[in-house]
């Protein structure tokens, strides 16, 4: 250990002590109702997320599923939560709440402000302004690497990048031809000349300057929007970047009053396939592919409802 950093890990020792007894004092005014902070926090979670499934909540929360299902069926006897089936797969449920449910949050939250207003109700507003810009400094210096990626709106510059980068990495990963390459070359400079500036757009992760990430939106109809070029370095994988541009595409599509999306994959990016599902996309086609790889392969189409 650095002897210049010993002072420093003290006070972060000591002021981390020092926050839990303020959350502890926070989070009593949830537990004094018949809900525990983590049903709370999941009531919460289906109030404020589209199309949220219960793999969606385990993600978001970091909960164990079967502590996730007995929650979930309390919610139900309680009357909080209704489930809904997906009309585009029957296997996909969606959770939302009940008039009821939305009652139990509205109380919830309310305590929870009363409690954080009695807590800083003796500071002047300069005191208060400095304490807002206090707990952003501290969240910005002490996030992960996730605060440090940059979402950007592509440049002409990226669009052989973005080829490139298709090129590469799907030849080493999983053996793609040309022809595939060529296939992505065509469409991608295709809209990089006659794009829709207003309702399409490809976006550009930077990590520290680099650029690790890509996804693309293209209209394919008034309300419907399709999906393309989802690609992420792989020292970014598994970091929650794959999440981040999932949801500024999702959040775009609303924004233009897109009221469907859809994306077409293949059946071996096992990943990417994952997140859709997380995100509320199904299954709805598949083709045999025999062009892009040695083996036979399955296109697919996944489909999403706004």
């Amino acid at each position: 250990m650095k002897k210049k950093d010993v002072f420093t890990i003290s006070e972060v020792r000591a002021f981390s002590r020092f926050y839990t007894n303020i959350l502890g004092l926070l989070n009593q005014s949830i537990l004094d109702s018949p809900y525990s902070l983590t049903e709370a926090r999941t009531l919460l979670e289906i109030k404020g997320t589209n199309n949220c499934t219960a793999a969606l909540l385990t993600q978001k929360l970091d909960i164990d599923r079967g502590y996730l299902s007995r929650i979930l069926k309390r919610f139900e006897s309680d009357g909080l939560i209704v489930r809904e089936n997906s009309n585009d797969d029957r296997r996909i449920v969606f959770l939302h709440l009940t008039p009821k449910g939305n009652q139990v949050m509205s109380n919830l939250e309310g305590k929870a402000e009363l409690q954080i207003q009695r807590l800083i109700n003796h500071l002047t507003k300069g005191e208060k302004e400095k304490l807002v810009d206090s707990m952003k400094y501290i969240k910005k210096s002490l996030s992960s690497g996730d605060n440090s990626i940059l979402i950007r709106s592509y440049k002409k510059e990226d669009i052989d990048f973005i080829v490139e980068r298709h090129r590469e990495l799907y030849d080493k990963e999983y053996g793609f031809s040309s022809e595939f390459v060529d296939y992505v070359e065509k469409y991608v400079k295709e809209f990089d000349k006659c794009h829709d500036e207003v309702k399409e757009n490809i976006w550009i992760a930077e990590a520290n300057g680099k650029r690790v990430g890509m996804i693309a939106l293209v209209k394919a109809e008034d309300d419907t929007a399709q999906l393309r070029w989802f690609l992420i370095e792989p020292e970014m994988r598994g970091k929650g970047l794959g999440r981040k541009l999932m949801k500024t595409v999702i959040d775009f599509c609303k924004e233009k009053g897109y009221r469907h999306v859809f994306l077409w994959t293949v059946d071996i990016l096992e990943a990417a396939r994952h997140l859709y599902k997380v995100y509320g996309f199904a299954l709805t086609e598949k083709v045999k592919n025999d062009t892009w790889t040695d083996d036979v392969i399955n296109e697919e189409r996944w489909d999403l409802s706004l």
